[in-house]
């Protein structure tokens, strides 16, 4: 059976149609997806507020040098630890005495002329850092994210 010039132009129009209607509704799916993916990405994307604990200020007596046995110098200093989430720092709330015991020996061992330089300030940030970051009891454990000092004094 031929087909006639008249038959051929509606098939291909038909066919045309289809066509575009199937790139239509794939062009509109793939843009709903990417509409979904960009609103997911923007509610993932939320700032977390910085969760911060402010410990009562600390006075320590500290050897002036190494060499030295003075006991004459005192080291009074107040900070904040950073934490991740109040859930750290509910922890380090709840296990207070044994944070502030930990802190003041760490602070007892540190010397004049060491605490009297930039990077002797920076090595006890990171030495306090690290001494409070730990397993606290079997469930919860701490990592400190930063040491901040807010008194610093020496006299």
């Amino acid at each position: 059976m031929p087909t006639t010039p008249k038959k051929v132009n509606i098939l291909n129009l038909i066919l045309i149609l289809i066509t575009l209607l199937a790139l239509g509704t794939a062009v509109y799916l793939w843009l709903q997806n990417q509409s979904r993916t960009m609103a997911k990405t923007q509610d993932e994307i939320t700032i977390v507020s910085p969760v911060f604990l402010t410990l009562k200020p600390f006075t320590v007596s500290l050897p002036t040098s190494e060499d030295s046995g003075d006991i004459n110098k005192i080291f009074y200093v107040g900070m904040v630890l950073r934490v991740a989430d109040e859930d750290q720092k509910t922890v380090l709330l709840e296990y207070l005495p044994e944070v502030r015991s930990d802190i003041l020996l760490l602070l007892s061992k540190q010397y004049v002329n060491t605490l009297k330089i930039e990077v002797g300030k920076s090595e006890l940030q990171e030495q306090i850092k690290n001494t409070l970051s730990r397993q606290y009891d079997i469930k919860h454990s701490v990592k400190i994210d930063e040491v901040l000092f807010t008194d610093f004094i020496i006299r």
